[in-house]
């Protein structure tokens, strides 16, 4: 098969931050290109590979920044989520969204270009867009980690009311997934979804509790498990064409003396093995997420409206319980989440809750100021309650640094609005020293 590519214009050329805002084209060699980014602590103490961490600045310096005077990275990243700029025209406030498209496929390249050294041998990437730019994202992203990556595309149900006015009343998003070890190979190392025990009955008042059933057949004709099996009410049962009972004879009768087969229909009916909660098999995700499981964009708009009752919140911000799944699926406890368009810090509350380590990067640091901070310190003090705070029986816990990267182009930010920052962020120091 022949391998296809997108073009655009300038696309030799790297795409850097130029101040707060902005992006400029730059030549990948160019000198000031390869001069060192610098990292500044603001909480009196630089990230290390036992951090979490909130860095102001473009994503693409701050993993440079990090990778050059400091371990974080050492261990690997094991999931990266990012919600960049969906490149819409939309009227948002806190970044651009009107890039040309050149320069915005080139800016989302080079971002994940800087993190593909990082990732961990299991990683992957999880990057969510709508229809505007998801169809040329995706050979963007065929590029940068080979075709073989791609792993799915997610579908998630976004909203559940209908947008008369529009010719299609658009409520999903997709979330491109792509593993660079190859789907394969990440399959193996991915977690599978817990399965709902809330369907579960006991049909037979078993003292052992609750139970499902699955069927005492398998695929194909193995001769050691083709045998007669005679049911309560006399019926004598061969397994189906072309299929074989589950298992064989020997492992029949201990199940059978063990009160783990089941025949319905009064005892007429054919075996099906009785399974309990402790031994059900997780559930492979499906491609689409509905909203009943998942959250909506309004759901997350009302649980930061309870963080900053006085704010105008977000337009789409994402849900913990969508994000929760992503962290579930595809990391385990302790492994580094990173997400570098952190915006209010979703990625990192959810990480925070699930015991995962966690970078945000953020550009605006009046967005960090005014909602990654405080949020990601509420879920530390244990004061935020909404989003999977209860599912998780979250009591609060964990620390922080918090760190500056000027851009490479253009004024950085101004030291009064660095200060501001400290002066937050100078807090989770004492706390530390006092715990």
């Amino acid at each position: 098969m022949s391998e296809i590519f997108l073009s655009w214009k300038n696309k030799d050329l790297a795409v850097r931050a130029n101040g707060e805002q902005e992006y400029v084209w730059v030549e990948p060699n160019d000198g000031k290109t390869s001069s060192a980014v610098r990292i500044s602590e603001l909480s009196n103490k630089l990230p290390d590979r036992k951090s979490n961490a909130i860095i102001v600045g473009d994503g693409f310096d701050v993993v440079e920044a990090l990778a050059d005077q400091t371990d974080f990275f050492e261990n690997g990243v094991r999931l990266v989520y990012v919600d960049p700029p969906y490149n819409t025209n939309a009227d948002v406030a806190c970044y651009k969204d009107d890039l040309d498209r050149s320069m915005w496929l080139g800016m989302l390249r080079d971002r994940l270009s800087a993190l593909k050294p990082h990732l961990a041998a299991d990683a992957s990437i999880w990057v969510h867009l709508d229809d505007c730019e998801v169809h040329r994202a995706r050979l963007v992203f065929d590029e940068v980690f080979g075709e073989e990556a791609f792993v799915s595309s997610v579908i998630w149900q976004k909203r559940t009311t209908r947008e008369s006015r529009a010719a299609f009343s658009s409520n999903h998003d997709t979330i491109l997934v792509y593993a660079p070890a190859g789907a394969k190979a990440w399959k193996a190392s991915r977690n599978l979804l817990p399965k709902d025990a809330s369907g579960l009955t006991n049909r037979d008042d078993d003292p052992r509790g609750p139970w499902a059933d699955a069927p005492f057949t398998a695929p194909g004709i193995r001769p050691a498990q083709q045998y007669r099996i005679k049911t309560p009410s006399g019926r004598v049962l061969t397994p189906p064409r072309g299929r074989s009972w589950y298992a064989t004879e020997p492992t029949f009768k201990k199940l059978l003396l063990e009160n783990r087969i089941w025949f319905p229909k009064g005892g007429d009916g054919s075996p099906r093995l009785k399974l309990f909660n402790d031994q059900l098999r997780g559930l492979v995700p499906f491609t689409i997420w509905g909203s009943s499981e998942t959250g909506t964009n309004d759901d997350a708009k009302r649980h930061l409206l309870s963080l900053f009752p006085t704010s105008s919140v977000f337009d789409t911000p994402k849900p913990e319980e969508l994000i929760e799944r992503i962290v579930h699926v595809a990391s385990n406890e302790g492994d580094l989440v990173v997400d570098i368009f952190a915006g209010s810090g979703t990625t990192g509350a959810v990480a925070q809750k699930m015991g995962r380590r966690w970078l945000l990067a953020e550009r605006n640091l009046h967005t960090v100021e005014k909602f990654t901070f405080p949020r990601l310190q509420a879920v530390i003090d244990g004061h935020d309650t909404g989003g999977i705070t209860n599912a998780l029986n979250w009591k609060g816990g964990g620390s922080f640094e918090v760190a500056y990267v000027p851009p490479k182009f253009g004024s950085g930010h101004s030291t009064e609005d660095l200060e501001s920052l400290e002066r937050l962020a100078l807090p989770l120091s004492a706390k530390r020293r006092v715990a």
